[in-house]
């Protein structure tokens, strides 16, 4: 009989220890959902995207939501900073400088890209030229504009800390503060974001992935220190490295590679298309792609169709001048699907000059 008493007693006193910590730890989550509840609540607009891009970057594994959701966050929480700054005189005059910087390498970086890709002057194709800076400004202005950002980042905790140095002699800035919820925290959180969009925009501009980026750019940190200071090991794989960079530079591009369609008679012209559109497909990177984009509008805007000047079957010309001109045609073998050849313009009112 005393043995089952104390047996019902341990239970009881078992159940009632275990309620006890059910409750205790109930109103402990009951505590944490309120705290973070309040903590959520506190947050401006952006800084709930922030951290929704920053679940998505940890738990969903999604680099390009990330990005998404960073770029939104960006756009919102520094519109209203750009309109107050376009709204003063020297904000305007540095916005138009900035942009108007960033408009002058687009150009030169559009002129030279048009050289490389027809091998004549820009000059000589002026709507091939808008063309090509119509496709790389986007890239330009978006990169240039986060690249900016990114930096910011780096001097504003700096600038934070300055404003809490001098809050002892009575300075109010210090209310720019309390504008937001942990703005230390806040501006190490969009700095990280800030480089993840960075590396997804280098990984899609040069079509390979954000893990081969990262690993680019971790090597070129390490091939950055003196070759002198690193041991011989390293040495030896540095050098053998560069060596099959070079041979891999060196080698001639095979094209057999390339996927063909092989026609007969008339279907000639559809197979250079059809050859054209799967190189096209098969390029990888934006820019390499705009490449072949420019080298097609070359061949079906610029050039024309009808010249006074001799020229091959199935061919356009661009007269350069009155004895020269360069003439495009569909060439697979070429690194972007068109041939440009100048040529000497032979006409029956002009003789080329001996």
């Amino acid at each position: 009989m005393h043995v089952q008493r104390y047996i019902k007693i341990a239970k009881w006193r078992a159940n009632r220890q275990l309620k006890q910590q059910q409750m205790s730890w109930q109103e402990r989550i009951r505590g944490i959902v309120k705290r973070g509840q309040a903590i959520w609540f506190n947050l401006s607009t952006a800084q709930k995207l922030y951290l929704l891009a920053l679940t998505s970057l940890l738990v969903l594994q999604s680099g390009w939501l990330c990005t998404a959701l960073t770029i939104v966050a960006l756009t919102v929480e520094f519109w209203p900073k750009f309109n107050q700054l376009w709204h003063s005189l020297a904000g305007k005059a540095l916005i138009l400088i900035f942009y108007a910087t960033v408009a002058n390498f687009v150009l030169a970086s559009a002129s030279g890209i048009v050289n490389e890709v027809t091998m004549v002057s820009a000059n000589q194709l002026n709507y091939t030229h808008n063309f090509a800076t119509l496709i790389y400004l986007p890239p330009w202005a978006l990169g240039i504009t986060l690249v900016t950002l990114l930096a910011l980042q780096l001097f504003l905790p700096l600038y934070i800390i300055f404003l809490l140095l001098i809050k002892p002699f009575g300075s109010d800035r210090i209310k720019f503060i309390t504008q937001s919820y942990s703005p230390l925290l806040t501006a190490l959180l969009r700095f990280v974001l800030s480089s993840v969009v960075m590396i997804n925009i280098f990984a899609f501009v040069d079509g390979k992935a954000a893990t081969d980026i990262v690993d680019d750019i971790s090597s070129s940190f390490s091939q950055s220190q003196p070759l002198s200071v690193k041991p011989k090991e390293q040495q030896e794989q540095v050098i053998e490295q560069l060596s099959e960079q070079i041979e891999q530079h060196t080698e001639p591009k095979a094209l057999d590679g390339q996927p063909s369609v092989r026609g007969d008679g008339g279907d000639e012209g559809d197979t250079e298309i059809a050859n054209a559109v799967f190189s096209f497909i098969d390029t990888k990177g934006y820019f390499e792609r705009s490449k072949r984009l420019i080298a097609l509008f070359a061949y079906n805007f610029e050039a024309n169709s009808y010249s006074r000047c001799e020229k091959s079957e199935n061919s356009k010309v661009v007269e350069l001048n009155d004895y020269e001109v360069v003439e495009i045609a569909l060439d697979n073998s070429m690194p972007y699907g068109y041939s440009f050849i100048v040529k000497a313009c032979h006409s029956p009112g002009i003789k080329p000059p001996m």
